[in-house]
């Protein structure tokens, strides 16, 4: 039972990569102006990175709250996924067809998270200590099954 719900966890580990990639390809690139306080942007690239170093997952904690929205969000964003692997594995699709669909994907995505007050980077931090934390995937996978009885 522990390695389907590693599964299911590492399998949206890779969807998180996929839909921040397309959150991040539909916002515009941000002025050296425009940047937030606190981050830099380097050499070559147009976003802007954060100064400070990125909190550690497996120390992140984790309400019970903000667990039932990281669980929604898995919930809710499933279906989505699977459906836009299948057109993209049986269509012959165009490289702007591609684009296309990742936007609109990453849209569908951003309403879920903004629905269940997560950010894109919270989410994406959620996801990879649910991957590296056994106890924090155990914890994510009781709350799904409890929410599938409903």
């Amino acid at each position: 039972m522990k390695h389907i719900a590693r599964n299911l966890l590492l399998g949206l580990g890779v969807f998180s990569l996929g839909s921040t990639l397309a959150l991040a390809d539909m916002e515009p690139p941000m002025s050296s102006a425009q940047q937030p306080a606190g981050t830099a942007t380097q050499p070559g690239q147009g976003a802007p990175m954060p100064m400070m170093p990125v909190q550690p997952t497996q120390s992140l904690h984790v309400g019970p709250t903000e667990l039932r929205h990281f669980a929604s969000v898995i919930v809710a964003i499933r279906p989505i996924d699977k459906k836009v692997h299948q057109e993209i594995s049986t269509k012959k699709i165009t490289a702007a067809q591609h684009h296309q669909m990742l936007v609109k994907y990453g849209t569908k995505i951003k309403q879920i998270l903004v629905q269940n007050h997560l950010t894109p980077v919270k989410y994406e931090m959620l996801l990879k200590k649910a991957q590296t934390d056994p106890a924090f995937a155990q914890r994510t996978e009781t709350v799904i099954k409890t929410m599938a009885s409903y």
